[in-house]
């Protein structure tokens, strides 16, 4: 079996300040196959990932359209920020990437909403349904019941911004994950686990840290 890490954040994003090296030792350690690293609009750190470990390491980003959050893997090149919920799976996809919501029915963590789910759902390749940050768990019970009442694959993840926070919650395969139609593929098999756990309430005050540091010029190093 496989452990899927798919919604991380390291200090490219204005909120972490997680550094890619220990980001990479971390995840191997809590016995991690794959980790999506999912700036906000930013694929950068995600990219030097990915060259320092091209095994463990998805190339993502959490783009924000003018309706909430995308996370977005298997890209190339960047999202713009702002784009409209079809326009963003379009280039995704022209990428040859996937894309779906990111804590959809959080209203304060930038969701899509249940809406805009039914409205794109032919442009959606999957539903993250539990988010270990969101703590009102009727959020992700609703993102849950959507996505099987419309046929999307469905993911769980940690959302960290914080190493100790990587890999609480994980997706669990049996297949190999080299593409994403393979990635898509595995989360439809029967034996694949969706492992939740909620982060400890503290994480947030280490992301407000964060941004204050990066508001600061204290985390200029972004390697």
């Amino acid at each position: 079996m496989l452990d899927l890490e798919l919604h991380c954040h390291t200090r490219w994003s204005p909120d972490s300040l997680n550094k890619l090296d220990e980001l990479i030792a971390h995840a191997r350690a809590v016995g991690l196959g794959h980790l999506a690293i999912t700036d906000h609009s930013e694929i950068k750190g995600a990219i030097l990932a990915k060259e320092m470990a091209p095994d463990l390491i998805i190339v993502g980003e959490e783009a924000m359209t003018d309706q909430g959050e995308l996370l977005c893997y298997f890209i190339t090149e960047l999202i713009p920020r702002g784009l409209t919920i079809s326009e963003t799976a379009r280039r995704v996809h022209a990428q040859g990437g996937i894309c779906g919501p990111s804590h959809p029915f959080d209203p304060n963590r930038y969701g899509i909403g249940g809406a805009n789910i039914r409205k794109h759902a032919h442009e959606l390749d999957f539903v993250e349904v539990f988010n270990a940050r969101t703590r009102d768990d009727s959020k992700n019970t609703l993102a849950n019941e959507i996505a099987l009442e419309l046929g999307l694959p469905r993911i769980v993840a940690s959302d960290a911004h914080t190493l100790r926070e990587v890999g609480v919650s994980r997706v669990r395969v049996r297949s190999a994950i080299t593409n994403p139609q393979s990635f898509l593929a595995a989360l439809r098999e029967p034996e694949t686990e969706l492992i939740t756990h909620h982060s400890p309430m503290s994480v947030h005050v280490q992301s407000t840290f964060a941004t204050m540091a990066h508001k600061m010029g204290l985390d200029k190093d972004k390697a």
